[in-house]
């Protein structure tokens, strides 16, 4: 468009937006004051809010100006994306600040009608409006944009959970930081640390206060409507971790590229029986060429508080260690994050006290008596066996004392169950669910039924399918009860009414050839 041209949109777009809309909205908000008869004093507060709004239209149409080379002009879009300034704040600071200049005005006019009924109600108009112009922006920015959107929300930033949350985690469980002076102020960086609790991206953020961080979270917690809602107030990216997932990669790029720090568990799952798991290669090779510092994160005591078997969540002291940051140019980029970490936490494996846990879900774990190996007459609840006569009694300090007189860890105690060779077939009634697509939208599985699932050397039948081992590309346990099977061209669910999902996945990566760490 030429000079001449695009003078006159601005010129229409004035007149209209910031002459003929604020003119109308007085004299609609005058009628209504004599029609209700409502009548108020003049507020000096009034010209403070005013120029407040005024401020934040003036400071978001520079920063436009500045960073987005355009003004608001929905004729004549900025070429580039703003999203700092008061972008940070919210995706449409000028209306924003247009709709509080809108209660300021009206204070100080002495119009109720103004403050009480016209600002309130063009607050849903504009909302609705800034729909419609987002809707162009996805077209034209594409995954910048739903990154920001993530990052943003309408009205203000997305972190109103985050701070919901680290408040409820400093009032209801104690957590020492030691090292926080160890992650950088300002810039990007990636905060690296072991996994054996839902809570331990709090326990990281606590390190990093007052910066707020990012997360890499898992797919699955996206596809129920609380934990979705939960996790869109704050910064989240999801994973898919059962395949290669380039979105995340980059959208954890942007992340860093914009100066935010992302908390990454290398070992993609919670820690089953308290042991430390080792990083995955693939995620510190990752990792390794993202060119930011690696800041490790040792947090003790956390399985303590959420161990992964028993569904619950409970106040244990926690204590968190923040190391120097780790040189990843090795050749081996996962053994250099295992070094750093083990070196950060005060015990591995973690003991845990079962006071207060139902202990008949250490079934998920120890499906088998560790010293003789029978299953029937082995009770996990009393951690008896029937068949050996052996037990073993629960220490104060979250060990377990043996039949001759040896205390170990959970880890230690149930190392026997997980080791010895499984019988073939294992079968288990599940209720199970196929993704819909491993490519598009994170959604609700498909749900296919309840059936009967038969776990085999050579793979898994279920309802008439069958997969063999070698179409399997990942294996993994959702939460503590639901098996997940990826092929090339598909995942599949299957959530264990009784039994442990954790066992079906041993045998099935022992078949496979695979080793577990």
């Amino acid at each position: 468009m030429r000079r001449g041209g695009r003078i006159a949109v601005v010129a229409g777009y004035v007149a209209v937006f910031w002459v003929a809309l604020p003119l109308g909205l007085w004299t609609a908000a005058r009628g209504l004051d004599r029609w209700l008869g409502l009548d108020a004093p003049r507020r000096p507060v009034g010209w403070a809010i005013l120029a407040a709004g005024l401020g934040l239209v003036a400071w978001a149409m520079s920063a436009l100006r500045s960073e987005g080379g355009g003004l608001p002009v929905s004729a004549l879009p900025p070429p580039r994306l703003a999203t700092h300034g008061p972008y940070r704040i919210s995706r449409h600071p000028i209306y924003l600040g247009f709709d509080v200049a809108i209660i300021g005005a009206g204070l100080a006019l002495g119009s109720p009608a103004l403050a009480w009924i016209i600002a309130p109600a063009f607050l849903p108009a504009w909302m609705l409006y800034a729909l419609a112009e987002e809707r162009g922006l996805e077209r034209r920015f594409r995954d910048a944009w739903r990154s920001y959107r993530r990052r943003v929300g309408m009205l203000s930033p997305r972190f109103a959970m985050y701070w919901l949350g680290f408040a409820l985690l400093l009032l209801g469980i104690p957590c020492r930081v030691a090292g926080r002076r160890r992650i950088p102020r300002r810039g990007g960086a990636l905060l690296i640390h072991n996994h054996a609790c839902y809570l331990d991206f709090l326990y990281a953020s606590a390190a990093a206060l007052p910066r707020r961080p990012a997360y890499l979270v898992t797919a699955e917690a996206y596809r129920s409507r609380l934990p979705r809602f939960i996790l869109g107030r704050v910064i989240a990216v999801p994973v898919r971790r059962y395949r290669t997932d380039p979105a995340a990669c980059r959208e954890m790029l942007r992340l860093l590229a914009a100066g935010h720090l992302v908390v990454v568990a290398p070992e993609a799952e919670r820690a089953t029986l308290g042991r430390r798991l080792r990083p995955l290669g693939q995620v510190a090779r990752i990792l390794s060429r993202l060119g930011y510092p690696c800041i490790p994160i040792g947090i003790s005591g956390s399985y303590d508080s959420g161990p992964r078997w028993a569904d619950v969540l409970r106040r244990r002291p926690v204590r968190v260690r923040v190391g120097p940051p780790v040189d990843l140019s090795g050749t081996d980029p996962a053994a250099a994050l295992d070094a750093a970490l083990d070196a950060l936490v005060d015990r591995d494996p973690q003991p845990v006290h079962l006071e207060g846990l139902d202990r008949r879900r250490l079934a998920r774990v120890a499906w088998r008596c560790p010293r003789c190996l029978a299953e029937p007459p082995w009770h996990p609840a009393e951690l008896s066996c029937g068949a050996c006569g052996a037990r073993w009694t629960p220490t104060a300090d979250g060990l377990f004392e043996g039949p001759d007189g040896t205390r170990s860890t959970l880890a230690d105690l149930a190392a026997p169950v997980w080791s010895a060779p499984e019988p073939a077939p294992l079968r288990a009634l599940v209720r199970t669910g196929r993704e819909r697509s491993m490519y598009g939208p994170i959604e609700p599985l498909l749900p296919l039924g309840e059936v009967s699932l038969e776990v085999g050397p050579r793979g898994l039948a279920f309802d008439g399918q069958t997969l063999s081992t070698g179409e399997i590309r990942s294996l993994g346990v959702e939460r503590n009860e639901t098996l997940q099977v990826a092929a090339r061209d598909g995942m599949w669910q299957f959530r264990l009414a009784e039994g442990s999902a954790f066992r079906l996945e041993l045998a099935l990566r022992r078949w496979r050839g695979e080793a577990r760490t």
